[in-house]
């Protein structure tokens, strides 16, 4: 497999929700989550999750992540760190947290690109996710 090609090792455990597959895997010098989903035996979204040690951690690679996309897929499509978002929600009533800004999205022809940092939760901590999924099973 190419999991096993790359160095990767089989994960045991919860799998992150919605995805089928996971293996433990070293990118951007990190242990990290390799994930996928198929759909009809066919990939339509894989992606990368990582743990951070702290909100700073979190941000800082989510900026990394971030500023390779771009130059990948160009601007994102949707930035919430945007002016525009940020006006938005402050019409609606909303206060953002610096998390709240840490998402972002790319269209693409084939798929979109989408990532993010989760604030912990109660079985884990500060996570960043990268995750491109097929344009076939992007909903609005």
């Amino acid at each position: 497999m190419l999991e096993d090609a790359r160095g990767s090792q089989s994960f045991e455990g919860k799998l992150p929700s919605g995805y089928q597959f996971a293996f433990r895997i070293r990118e951007l010098d990190r242990d990290a989550l390799a994930v996928y989903s198929c759909d009809g035996g066919k990939l339509f979204r894989g992606g990368y999750i990582f743990d951070a040690k702290d909100e700073a951690d979190a941000a800082a690679l989510y900026a990394t992540i971030k500023r390779q996309v771009s130059r990948e897929r160009g601007t994102p499509s949707y930035d919430f760190a945007s002016a525009a978002h940020r006006k938005k929600m402050s019409d609606a009533g909303a206060t953002l947290s610096r998390v709240d800004t840490l998402v972002a999205f790319w269209e693409g022809p084939a798929s979109e690109a989408h990532a993010s940092v989760a604030e912990p939760s109660k079985d884990r901590g500060w996570r960043v996710s990268l995750s491109y999924t097929a344009n076939s099973h992007v909903q609005e």
